[in-house]
């Protein structure tokens, strides 16, 4: 590189005829308006970085190698370090470098570009790209070490000048104390800026350490590559303040120096050992500095008694970690939640570590851990003009925040982000495991324009904890001290209260009508405490955690205070608990009831629509309609009558008798007492407690409190009854048949289940919301009959059982069911959930090593719990889904997370999140559209349309003397699909949304389409084609035979593209 000299400092044209915008060419013009300075190539070049250190992984498009380019020391002068001048001088070098590579024929052809971090906007770097060996090369331009003095840059020091930002940089600014004093004598300490300068002062020595210490290791290298991945997933190491690869360098080589790992471990044993330390940092309260433990040149430059202690760094850094010299923090630009997240992310991979009994792999180092894919909850603030930041910064009347505009280059994002994470850190405390702020993105920008002055908005994350829903927060003694303080946070919220140990201590109240307000209730803390302190405005803020609840509502006017069905399904099971105290009591039967369980998903409270008590708002007429008596019919037939029969779901419940000797081997005889049995019960309840009870050959209906409660008695001898037979020599044997296994199924493992599964929701509040939710969702997209219920709630537990911290929103949990159904290598891994860890390590990895022994024989979903047939995997998966079946379910699991991945990160509205739960309806056939004012469940569907049928429900009362039993179970459109799929199952495929379909979609078979021989067994739904003389599908007919079948029930029917599907 030539030599230049005597280029003054206004004298830009250079740079504008190779259409370089020079960055800080403003700010240049304003401050030197006289004076020349004179070019030098570099006085060295090295490589840095960690290209030059071997410990690169691609993460982009492009290889990455760092030069740094050493600027002769005569190039500055002694005071260049003040007021941003150093930074101005930097940029001239940078252009002058930049013309130099356009006069080369070798460089004149490569793209260039400026990149820098969002927050150093003045100290960009210059990019290089060689596009035929995929080469991004980054230039670097740093001091020569010995240009300042390093005891200049002292976090206290000040190096930017309040009269220097207030005639340059930002004129509308006034930085003036409670009294009005600007004076210009006062120095502010700028921390910040002195970081910027250091980190290039130091870059080289900094570098030389970690080549040298790297170099002698190939396990180390290996370690460190592994570390960085690990970042990567978690999008640690990438924005603005991020735990870069430099800073992670350094820790190693400190860990290394401090003989807490060693070279010749194994990569393994270094990156669980980086993990345990980062784990268990301390820098936010005692930081660390690697200057005990490596020898570097300031020692002879005669610099250590300007050393300052680490305490004195705590003073101007929330994390503190010190490089070899003993100056520079490299941890500066770190926020203090940034930490805390590096941390909490380093405990919950050594858990995936400790855990051998399950492969964890791809959780640590292949899954994407995106940061709206870990939060419970996202708050956006988005500005709402160009001085939204600095209005905010004035706000908060802390003139040590305006202070820092300074040596932040007037970036008012940093600066208010930082008061902001610091108000609602203080009024969520209790309530977050974590609150953390997503990083900006590096900034990169063309040579020949400036850095895009677009203002972000800020996306802050929360990880709630435990106690996130409660809507008191108790404050200190209204006598004491402290209740200044909080009144003086708080504000008007703050008022007095007694509390049940009679204390009267300060308090804010925050009121929530249900468990699904609960929820939001940190929302309104926010809401409150950012307008209070800093003026933000709902109008500026969008919350990511409420658009799942609707989906969970119904209309109103059905039945008061539904809300999200959350307490709906909390009476009826408080409900049942009343009735099961009636049952266990009962006298004069032939043998006392040892115990009675529910078990249908209303009783683990994952039903995804309540059930409604049997109380209608009719008048009498109608509401006979809607009852039937013992000498009536089970079920309606069509056509139906005027009034549509409201829904009203038998809820099943097991009973179980005393042992006794005296039951019969037959099972039929068996079957004949429990009938027996039903009888007694139903006379029992009659006489003694004035109960509606009707009585079944397989069970019996008993209606208590509005819930129609249907009872089944269960027996050990009934079941070994099923499992006997006498075999070809006449003894006895003992097998499992299809018909006990159905019976285990049913009455076993049905109660242990709803046991397991309603402790679980018990613990997290948010584990019912999303199985109801993945119910409804399945349903929606018409899978929900691929599945057992059971088998969707144990799915969902194992969001909860599997996590080290369980999400406890319903939004997050909700995706992170549709992350696993779609990601999830159901063909290779088994899922486990292991309630309780009754599972031992090596009973896992037994049935481990038989799973992947006999994978072609088993069911596609493999589910294994403590409680069930461990070789075979969970009974509730066996049957279905099967392969097609799960293969359907993934695809749209991975089109709906990428839908509400969308959704999630640009803060839609309700609506948006809808879209995830419509499906592609343009596949289908056939549509039957059904009269709306017959479908009793046409209120629970998405999009509700006009006419359709709205029951009125009401609360039970004790003034209910009902002596009928309401028609039980009826949904014609469900009677109406189980009739054509018994009368087309051979030539059609029927779909439905269970949850309030109006419409039934037909999908031909394949096989039905094509024409057939003309031979009597091929004639059932088919005519004679009589230009071909073969049978083909009598179309007309079929659509004619839905109707019938349906009767009044259908509207019309639909027939898409007829030509093309006899093509």
């Amino acid at each position: 590189m030539k030599t230049v000299k005597d280029i003054k400092y206004t004298d830009f044209k250079l740079f504008e005829s190779k259409s370089l915008k020079l960055p800080l060419a403003d700010l240049c013009k304003k401050m030197i308006k006289e004076g020349s300075y004179t070019f030098n190539s570099p006085s060295s070049v090295y490589q840095i970085g960690s290209f030059s250190s071997n410990t690169q992984i691609k993460t982009s498009e492009y290889f990455t190698a760092d030069i740094c380019l050493e600027i002769n020391e005569s190039f500055f002068n002694e005071r260049d370090y003040l007021n941003y001048k150093y930074f101005l001088k930097r940029s001239l070098y940078l252009g002058h470098t930049y013309i130099h590579l356009m006069n080369s024929k070798r460089y004149s052809k490569l793209k260039y570009h400026f990149q820098s971090d969002f927050s150093s906007v003045f100290k960009p770097i210059l990019c290089m790209i060689f596009e035929d060996v995929g080469l991004e090369v980054k230039l670097h331009f740093v001091p020569d070490s010995s240009t300042f003095k390093l005891s200049r840059f002292n976090p206290g020091q000040c190096n930017v000048r309040r009269e220097f930002y207030s005639k340059n940089i930002n004129p509308n600014i006034k930085i003036e104390d409670e009294n009005g004093n600007n004076s210009e004598e006062i120095y502010d300490p700028t921390p910040r800026y002195n970081f910027e300068v250091l980190s290039d002062l130091t870059a080289i020595r900094n570098n030389e350490i970690i080549r040298e210490k790297f170099s002698s290791s190939k396990s180390l290298i290996a370690a460190v590559k592994l570390t960085k991945l690990w970042l990567l997933k978690r999008e640690l190491n990438q924005g603005s303040g991020c735990f870069d690869n430099f800073t992670l360098n350094m820790f190693i080589v400190y860990l290394l120096s401090n003989r807490q790992i060693n070279p010749l471990m194994s990569p393994y044993q270094i990156f669980r050992l980086v993990l345990i330390n980062l784990s268990e940092a301390n820098w936010d309260k005692k930081g660390i500095s690697m200057k005990d433990f490596i020898k570097n040149d300031t020692d002879s430059l005669n610099e250590n008694k300007n050393l300052v202690t680490i305490d004195h760094f705590h003073q101007y850094y929330p994390v503190v970690f010190l490089d070899s010299t003993g100056f520079m923090n490299i941890t500066s630009k770190i926020s203090l939640q940034t930490f805390k997240k590096l941390k909490f992310d380093a405990k919950v991979s050594l858990s995936l570590l400790n855990d051998e009994s399950v492969d964890n792999f791809d959780k640590i180092f292949i899954e994407m851990h995106q940061f709206w894919l870990e939060c419970d909850a996202l708050i956006s603030i988005k500005p709402s003009s160009d001085q939204f930041y600095f209005d905010i910064i004035k706000k908060t009347k802390n003139i040590q925040r305006l202070i820092k505009l300074i040596e932040n280059y007037n970036n008012s994002y940093c600066v208010s982000l930082e008061a902001i994470l610091d108000v609602i850190s203080k009024a969520l405390n209790d309530r977050t495991n974590l609150i953390y702020a997503k990083l900006v993105e590096q900034l990169r920008w063309n040579l020949d324009s400036s850095p895009s002055e677009s203002i972000p908005s800020i996306t802050i994350g929360l990880l709630f904890n435990g106690t996130f829903d409660n809507v008191l927060i108790k404050g200190p003694s209204s006598t004491s001290q402290e209740a200044v303080e909080f009144r003086k946070f708080w504000g008007p919220k703050s008022e007095l209260r007694r509390f049940q140990d009679t204390s009267i201590c300060e308090a804010v109240y925050f009121e929530a009508k249900d468990l699904a307000s609960k929820r939001l209730v940190y929302s309104e803390i926010v809401k409150h405490i950012l307008d209070y302190h800093l003026s933000i405005g709902a109008d500026n803020l969008k919350f990511c955690d409420r658009q799942m609840n609707s989906l969970l509502s119904i209309p109103n006017g059905i039945i008061e205070n539904y809300g999200t069905g959350e307490e709906k399904l909390a009476d009826a099971v408080n409900v049942f608990e009343e009735f099961s105290r009636i049952m266990k009591n009962l006298k004069d039967l032939p043998l006392l009831i040892n115990n009675i369980q529910g078990v249908t998903s209303v009783f683990r409270l994952t039903d995804t629509f309540a059930p409604l008590p049997a109380c209608f708002n009719y008048d009498d007429k109608s509401e006979k309609n809607m009852r039937y008596k013992i000498d009536h019919k089970y079920m309606p037939k069509y056509p139906l009558g005027q009034v549509v029969v409201p829904y009203v779901k038998p809820l099943d419940v097991l009973i179980k008798l005393e042992s006794s000797g005296k039951w019969p081997d037959d099972v039929e005889c068996i079957k004949r007492l429990k009938t027996a049995f039903y009888l007694k019960i139903v006379q029992v309840l009659r006489e003694d407690h004035g109960l509606v009870a009707y009585t079944h050959v397989e069970y019996l209906d008993v209606l208590y409190k509005g819930f129609v409660f249907r009872l089944f008695v269960y027996t050990m001898n009934e079941l070994l009854s099923m499992k006997t037979s006498i075999n070809e020599i006449g003894v006895k044997v003992t097998n499992d048949t299809k018909e006990s296994l159905a019976y285990e199924k049913t009455f076993l493992h049905s109660g242990q289940l709803t046991s397991v599964i309603y402790g679980l929701q018990q613990k997290f509040n948010c584990f019912s919301g999303v199985c109801r939710l993945a119910k409804r969702w399945l349903s929606s997209h018409f899978l929900l009959e691929y599945f057992e219920e059971e088998a969707i709630d144990l799915i969902c537990a194992s969001i909860f059982v599997n996590s080290y911290e369980p999400p406890r929103s319903l939004i997050n949990c909700f995706i992170k069911f549709l992350n696993l159904m779609a990601n999830f290598d159901w063909k290779n891994q088994i899922l486990l959930v292991n309630f309780n860890n009754e599972l031992k390590k090596q009973k896992i990895l037994d049935i481990q090593l038989k799973f992947q022994e006999n994978r072609s024989q088993l069911q596609p979903i493999f589910i294994l719990t403590p409680y069930e047939s461990r070789d075979k995997g969970s009974i509730w998966t066996i049957e279905k889904p099967n392969i097609q079946q799960l293969c359907r379910t993934v695809i749209i699991a991975k089109q709906s997370f990428n839908k509400i991945k969308n959704c999630v990160l640009n803060f839609e509205t309700i609506e948006s999140f809808k879209n995830i739960f419509r499906p592609n309806l343009d596949i289908y056939d056939v549509v039957i559209n059904l009269n709306t004012a017959f479908c009793v469940k046409a209120f629970q569907q998405i999009d509700i349309c006009k006419g359709t049928f709205l029951p009125h429900y009401r609360a039970f009362e004790t003034t209910d003397n009902d002596k009928t039993l309401p028609v039980v179970g009826f949904d014609p459109v469900e009677f109406y699909v189980k009739e054509l799929r018994e009368a087309f199952d051979e030539i059609a495929l029927f779909f439905y949304d269970v949850y309030g379909s109006t419409r039934v979609f037909v999908l031909w078979k394949p096989d039905a389409l094509k024409p057939k021989e003309l031979k009597i067994n091929n004639a059932k739904y088919r005519l004679i084609d009589i230009n071909t003389n073969q049978l083909v599908l009598n179309l007309e007919a079929i659509i004619e035979d839905f109707k019938i079948i349906g009767n009044e029930l259908v509207e019309s029917v639909t027939v898409k593209n007829e030509s093309s599907i006899f093509k």
